[in-house]
Formats: structure tokens, sequence, C-alpha cells
């Protein structure tokens, strides 16, 4: 009988020390696993410009990017350096929005990370200059919105809040709450 025990307690001891080894013998072949599980994009492309037109051909947004890399199995388009163009029915540039990094996806959502910057491009405008570090810009409905801290500049206006939507075609802004307002009258 203790013949019998000394045999299953040396089993046992060898299964456990191939139990403990195994998981440590080839640390090659388990990043080589991570790595394999990474997904590749389909395609990358540099200095690509992506233009999106109305029904009736006339041009409505436009978004290029130092750099694109499309994921077509999951439906998104990482951004490095994008820049997002909105277009007025005539044809005329009304706003261009910048960032450091965004991903656009198939569903026409676009979102724009760290240092976003949305500029006025037509003249004498109360709002010249938003900034954020986070924005979506919904190209269907033409509206963007963010949770994060807006900063809003103007001619002799600045102002400060958390939250913001807007409407592109009612070139409408609004605050979801307000901090704080700077308006320094003309001289």
């Amino acid at each position: 009988m203790s013949r019998r025990v000394t045999v299953i307690l040396f089993l046992l001891f060898g299964a456990g020390l191939l139990l403990v080894w195994r998981p440590f013998s080839n640390d090659a072949d388990g990043s080589n696993a991570a790595t394999t599980r990474t997904m590749q994009p389909d395609f990358t492309a540099f200095g690509l410009e992506t233009r999106i037109f109305e029904s009736d051909g006339v041009l409505a947004h436009k978004i290029k990017s130092e750099k694109m890399s499309h994921y077509n199995q999951i439906g998104l388009t990482e951004l490095k350096r994008p820049v997002y163009t909105v277009f007025s029915e005539q044809g005329e540039e009304l706003w261009e929005v910048s960032a450091a990094q965004g991903t656009f996806y198939d569903d026409q959502t676009l979102i724009l990370e760290h240092n976003v910057e949305i500029l006025a491009l037509e003249p004498d405008t109360h709002i010249e200059q938003v900034l954020t570090e986070y924005l979506i810009v919904d190209l269907k409905n033409e509206s963007m919105s963010t949770e994060h801290p807006v900063s809003i500049h103007g001619p002799r206006l600045l102002i400060r809040g958390n939250g913001m939507t807007a409407d592109l075609k009612a070139e409408r802004m609004e605050l979801k709450r307000h901090v704080k307002t700077i308006f320094q009258p003309a001289e």
C-alpha cells in the first residue's frame, strides 16, 4: 500500500512540475501569439482626401489626413492629423475642424481627439475658434457634440463651458454648461 501511495505522489509531483514549467518554457511563442492577434489594416494611405457629396452633386464635407489606416472588418478608419471641412449649400467652406488624431466609422461618424480646433472660415463671424479635446461629428445629421471642456473665442470674446452641441446646417452652437464669459467692449 505504501508503494502505491509513493507512486501516486511521484506522479502528482511530476504533473505539478510539468504544469509549472510549461508556461515559462516558450516566452517567444506567447508573444508571437499576441502579435498574430493584433489586427492589421486592410490598407494604409498617406495624404489621402475623402470628399462626401450631397445627392444633387454639391460638395458637403471633406476629410483629409496625413495618414489613414482602414480596417474593413470592423468598419473604421484611423486618422493621423485629420482636417474636416464643412461646406455651405453654395459650396463655400464654412468650418474647418482639425485634431491630432481621429477615427472615421462606416456609419458616417467622425471622432476627433487631442487638440481639437474648430475654425470659422467665413469673415466677420461672432465665433472664430472653438477648442476642446474630444469631438463627435455626425456627418449624416451634420452635427457636432462633446461632453469635454470647451473654449469659444471670438472678436473681443472668450466663453468657457463644459459640453457643447452644434448644428452645422443651422449654424447654431449651444453650451451644455456655461462656466465663464469674458467680453471686452470695443474701444
